[in-house]
């Protein structure tokens, strides 16, 4: 029997994988039947090997709840798309490498008619360029914000606290440590030059317009090579831990309570607030391009992880690819300029599609308080590289009037790449997760060429 054969609908976007032998607990999937089946071969249905991975999730020790949403697809160890509530057991497959992810979206005083210039947003680019690095391993531009190591020290502990940001536009202000004595493994502490660096693969800062032609600016982008080896540390030392062999990332799980699980977990909120700061960083240098390039302001509107443990009524959940959404009333939200509307939600699509700003509904309960952090990859990157055609590809975005800060278009980061947003949209308001409040197509976009 395969995994589809066994999968209950609850209701219209809802369905339950029961629990197998291994499973300690059914896994909840919101899924429209459409992503889940497909509709021939421009919209496939969901891989087979999706399911093998839920049921991993599902078989952790200490796993309280699981939730798949709808821009869900195959990673490691957990598929991206994944929420796991757990009661003292800490799972770095499902923070994954890139620990603290995120979003930071900027609201500006322009029109689209005030960046219709397609030489000013060209300027635009060029200036966001000379003020943040960007591209994997990059590390420093020519006007970048230089950080010392007193402040370095500040960030990793007090995340947008340090910076001098509150709560009322982060999802959280900082990301408690609860012992700044830790040592931070060296490949890491050597990274701290990368703070206010975008990096490269599905990372981007994208100038967008919405349905009432008001300019926003969307990024992406995390902890960068300082998460990376805070995870790569653990994954090696959970997988000794456990006599698991030493690429064993899809199998790691570490005792909250542990010497070696107080440690990852110090050492991820640090890597969280690096990733805030970044975040918040590179939000200041795009303020200050705008101003320079268009005259125009912008401040931050809102900030949100989606790759990240984080403890909520007792216990740890961890969103591997899901954003968190709160809606009204929600506890952790009191004395929050957020308390009566619920957090924005902010879901970035592809920079040919477009992207979104969601509002949870009450209905989010059921999916551990989560919904999607994106579209979801269709194609892999090398798939990507093998059918896709770079003139085409060109010819769609100049057509878009989508400028680049790349020669020509990513065609691993291409629309064809990722899932209909507008499919996967549906489906969150379909099951009652969150409602759509804006929709935004982009007009200029910043990615480093891999």
């Amino acid at each position: 029997m395969s995994w589809l054969q066994r999968l209950e609908k609850v209701s219209e976007g809802h369905y339950v994988l029961p629990k197998t032998k291994t499973m300690r607990v059914d896994a909840h999937l919101f899924l429209s039947d459409k992503l889940l089946y497909g509709e021939g071969p421009e919209t496939p249905g969901l891989e087979e090997a999706v399911f093998s991975q839920v049921v991993n999730a599902a078989s952790f020790p200490g796993v309280t709840r699981v939730a798949v949403t709808p821009d869900c697809h195959v990673g490691y160890g957990v598929p991206i798309g994944t929420v796991v509530e757990t009661d003292g057991i800490l799972l770095p497959t499902a923070a994954g490498y890139d620990i603290g992810c995120g979003m930071v979206q900027l609201k500006t005083t322009l029109t689209a008619e005030d960046v219709a210039d397609k030489q000013k947003r060209r300027r635009w680019i060029d200036e966001v360029t000379h003020r943040i690095a960007v591209g994997v391993g990059a590390s420093r531009a020519q006007r970048q914000r230089k950080v010392d190591s007193r402040t370095f020290s500040e960030v990793v502990r007090h995340g947008a606290k340090a910076l001098g940001r509150t709560n009322a536009t982060t999802e959280r202000d900082f990301i408690p440590v609860e012992d700044d004595r830790v040592d931070i493994p060296e490949r890491a502490s050597g990274k701290r030059d990368q703070l206010g660096s975008l990096g490269g693969g599905n990372h981007f800062t994208e100038m967008q317009v919405d349905e009432e032609g008001r300019v926003w600016v969307m990024l992406h982008t995390g902890s960068r090579g300082f998460g990376w080896n805070i995870a790569k540390h653990f994954f090696v030392e959970g997988a000794r831990a456990l006599g698991l062999s030493s690429r064993s990332e899809d199998f790691i799980w570490l005792d909250a309570e542990t010497k070696l699980g107080r440690e990852y977990w110090n050492l991820h909120n640090m890597a969280a607030n690096f990733a805030v700061a970044n975040r918040l960083i590179i939000g200041e240098a795009v303020c200050a391009a705008l101003e320079e390039v268009f005259g125009g302001t912008a401040d931050i509107y809102y900030e949100i992880s989606h790759n990240l443990i984080q403890k909520e009524a007792g216990k740890f959940v961890a969103r591997k690819g899901a954003t968190r959404a709160f809606p009204k009333g929600h506890p952790s939200l009191r004395k929050t300029s957020w308390e009566h509307t619920g957090h924005p939600i902010l879901i970035p699509g592809s920079m040919e599609t477009g992207s979104a700003i969601l509002f949870a509904e009450e209905g989010a309960e059921k999916s551990i308080y989560s919904v999607n952090h994106g579209s979801g990859r269709r194609l892999s990157r090398g798939e990507a590289r093998r059918v896709l055609r770079q003139e085409e590809t060109d010819q769609r975005m100049a057509q878009a009037g989508i400028l680049l800060n790349t020669r020509t278009t990513p065609l691993d980061e291409s629309g064809p790449c990722y899932k209909n947003l507008d499919d996967v949209l549906e489906t969150v308001e379909m099951a009652g997760l969150a409602r759509v409040a804006h929709r935004l197509t982009p007009v200029a976009c910043i990615k480093g060429a891999d």
